[in-house]
């Protein structure tokens, strides 16, 4: 009968529940791999597939208890607690980060894991006789991919930006668009999901909490009145919730000018009447 090596390892979840609606779903899936026969005088056997029962196992990132972490535990069901069988472990940071105790089957982590140095690591479990170092069945490969915390703070692609927009223009012209990107996990949970705010520059310029498109918020800004505006742009993690991490960016904006005193205006008019020829300036008082 052909034996079957099964790891059994704890996933690390916020919650237990979790925990458990994850590994009751999962051996529910794998007995979708058990096929059925018949014998010759009707009676149905059946038969379970070789493998794992999961594949894929989780760990959290930055551990900083005193102790190993934690891992899992490898069982064969040929292990009749007799201290027959030999457990090993091969593949990625085996014998050094990953540590197994041959007897028990037990799986450690030595050290405190990056997910950002490295996202996951391919391993290869076996039960062997420890007296012959006979194979009790075939190598079965798994993954243990580490999950991560929110360590990361958004970083903005420039620490100033420049930008300009004509005066006078109308609510909601688009100005720039600045950009902040997360090291952490896009693919778990809300660590990397950034969202824009203005913490200076209000209530001239407003910014797209999605985008981080700056815009124009009032209307008719007129040069002559001000010309530059110095607004800060935040990103913050975890969508913009209490307790995420966050970058500033800062943004010199200009009003450029356009041509709204024109030759022959009223100033002009009178700019050209109260001077001499000889101390007379430019037209707009430049």
């Amino acid at each position: 009968m052909r034996t079957h090596l099964l790891l059994l390892l704890w996933a690390v979840f916020c919650h237990h529940g979790d925990a458990k609606a994850f590994f009751g779903r999962t051996a529910g899936d794998a007995l979708k791999g058990t096929a059925g026969l018949t014998a010759s005088d009707g009676t149905a056997l059946r038969r379970s597939k070789r493998g794992w029962m999961w594949n894929h196992f989780f760990l959290l990132e930055e551990y900083t208890g005193s102790d190993y972490q934690y891992v899992g535990k490898l069982h064969s069901d040929q292990d009749r607690g007799d201290g027959s069988v030999k457990y090993v472990l091969k593949g990625d940071g085996a014998g050094s980060l990953f540590l197994i105790d041959e007897n028990s089957g037990d799986i450690h982590a030595t050290k405190r894991l990056d997910r950002e140095e490295k996202a996951y690591y391919t391993l290869r479990a076996q039960a062997v006789n420890k007296f012959t170092n006979h194979p009790l069945e075939p190598e079965s490969e798994f993954i243990i991919k580490i999950h991560d915390i929110n360590d990361n703070e958004p970083k903005f692609s420039k620490d100033i930006y420049s930008a300009s927009v004509p005066e006078m223009t109308e609510v909601g012209t688009y100005v720039v668009a600045v950009t902040a990107t997360d090291a952490d996990d896009a693919a778990y949970g809300n660590s990397a999901r950034l969202v824009y705010s203005i913490l200076q520059g209000q209530p001239y310029f407003s910014v797209e909490p999605e985008t981080g498109i700056i815009r124009t918020a009032l209307p008719n800004m007129n040069r002559e009145n001000r010309e530059h505006f110095q607004v800060v742009i935040q990103a913050k993690d975890m969508a913009g919730q209490m307790g995420g991490l966050s970058g500033t960016t800062t943004v010199n904006i200009t009003l450029a000018d356009v041509n709204d005193n024109p030759h022959g205006s009223p100033r002009a008019c009178i700019s050209s009447v109260s001077q001499s020829p000889r101390n007379r300036g430019p037209p707009w008082g430049g």
